[in-house]
């Protein structure tokens, strides 16, 4: 290893060792079927929704401007931006199949 490091330099290491991390992991959410992913992420995603948006209107510096304000301009930049951004590029990513 001490060869490697002074032949390739730490930064050649780091890097291969970060590809090869990040072949492990592609590996094994391939092996995992994609509704369970989906499922999991959602519920993720989900919770964080409603604990953000629960904890913003309960509290006092915030619920007045929060539901009338924030939240519905918050949620169609969300939305409009950057969810059908995600859309559009994925969309894109498959269009050579």
């Amino acid at each position: 290893m001490e060869w490697l490091l002074a032949k390739a330099g730490i930064g050649a290491v780091k890097w291969t060792v970060g590809g090869l991390v990040g072949l492990g992991v592609a590996w094994g959410l391939k092996r995992i079927p994609n509704r369970k992913i989906r499922a999991k992420t959602g519920l993720i995603g989900y919770t964080a929704g409603v604990t953000m948006t629960l904890g913003l209107a309960k509290w006092k510096w915030s619920k007045s401007i929060w539901n009338k304000f924030i939240e519905p301009w918050f949620i169609d930049l969300l939305d409009n931006c950057v969810s059908h951004t995600l859309q559009e590029f994925l969309r894109g990513l498959r269009s050579d199949n």
